[in-house]
């Protein structure tokens, strides 16, 4: 069975989100050797994210749900705008650990179904895999390109292998890169967190199931970086 197209399978790999998360707690960013903000050509910002999982619109409801996930990481590099980071922004790096347990029931059986991958993008041959602009404190993305999922899930009780659910036991699953429609990040004012309304990453008619993602992020590390000269 392929699992990436079962109620449970291709959702697992998947990370997916809430309408409303909690921010993660607020604390100080790490500079690297506080540079000098005007002479800055770029600046590169690390982000620990957390996400929460909502699974839809899956046969009778079995596989519906939602469920916190990660932590992960984002990592932008903005241009440099009077000292500060704005204009055009590129992804450099997303990672989230998809590590969570959906039970699912449908007629007499349920299903206990672990997901165990990491959630990566794919960079292009200049190391970046979306990109944005920041007007104001919303941060606006064109395609995320080269999203996959690499791991595994295992299903325990009578569900497994029924309506779509993975086989029982340990199964590999892997989701071949492919293309993430984002909606934008929005900043507080600090410009030290940011979170991310729900954005559809797939929708699969057969079987039936729609999964979402939310996120919710804080800057850990800030660091002046040379203007990259990579044409795509």
């Amino acid at each position: 069975m392929d699992t990436r197209r079962g109620v449970i399978g291709t959702l697992a790999g998947l990370f997916v989100g809430v309408m409303v998360i909690p921010m993660i707690a607020s604390g100080p960013a790490a500079a690297d050797d506080k540079p000098d903000a005007a002479a800055c050509e770029a600046w590169q910002i690390e982000y620990v994210v957390n996400a929460t999982v909502i699974i839809s619109d899956t046969p009778m409801g079995a596989g519906d749900g939602k469920y916190p996930n990660g932590p992960g990481k984002v990592v932008l590099r903005f241009d440099n705008r009077g000292g500060q980071p704005g204009g055009n922004v590129k992804l450099i790096e997303y990672e989230m650990k998809d590590n969570f347990t959906v039970v699912s029931h449908a007629l007499m059986w349920e299903a206990r179904v672990t997901a165990d991958t990491i959630s990566r993008t794919t960079p292009d041959r200049c190391g970046s895999s979306a990109e944005g602009t920041l007007d104001g404190r919303t941060l606006r993305w064109g395609i995320w390109r080269g999203m996959r999922s690499d791991g595994s899930v295992i299903c325990q009780g009578g569900l497994c292998g029924k309506f779509g659910a993975p086989p029982s036991g340990r199964s590999d699953m892997h989701v071949p890169p492919h293309a993430a429609h984002f909606k934008p990040f929005v900043y507080a004012a600090d410009f030290q967190t940011f979170t991310m309304n729900p954005s559809v990453a797939s929708q699969n008619s057969s079987p039936s199931q729609t999964s979402s993602i939310s996120l919710a992020g804080r800057e850990v590390r800030r660091t002046c970086v040379p203007a990259p000269v990579c044409k795509p």
